[in-house]
């Protein structure tokens, strides 16, 4: 729920930054957007799943530490690299800010898609640990 919640957070804030005077333009703001629109239809498309065949919790899990790490990690790290890259693209490209010195939309696109793709490849092996169907019927 964490993963899909900030993928729609992400999702929202790159739809209105043009409109909020964030210095991105709203071509700028869709080619983030298409970075962002499929991760988040993934992790509503496994939210649906859940919702509509709840499995079983697993009854053992491997590490309960690690496992914690796992999960609540990669939401922090793509958290927090997403704040900065996004205060680092806004704070350069602010109208006082020496021209051609700002951060390109290339540079945030690849930290957006970087830490989105740690998000999406850790919650992918837990929700398939979680949804593990067992065999033995």
């Amino acid at each position: 729920m964490a993963s899909l919640a900030m993928t729609g957070g992400a999702f929202a804030f790159f739809l209105l930054a043009p409109l909020a005077g964030y210095p991105l333009e709203f071509r700028q703001a869709l080619r983030i957007f298409q970075i962002v629109f499929p991760v988040f239809f993934g992790y509503l498309g496994s939210a649906t799943h859940f919702v509509f065949k709840a499995p079983a919790r697993p009854k053992i899990v491997p590490n309960p530490a690690l496992f914690g790490i796992l999960v609540r990690g990669p939401l922090f790290i793509f958290a927090i690299a997403s704040v900065i890259a996004l205060i680092a693209f806004g704070w350069s490209n602010r109208r006082a800010a020496p021209p051609g010195t700002g951060m390109g939309i290339e540079d945030l696109a690849t930290v957006i898609s970087g830490a989105l793709g740690l998000l999406a490849v850790t919650t992918g092996v837990v929700t398939a640990y979680l949804f593990a169907v067992d065999r033995k019927h």
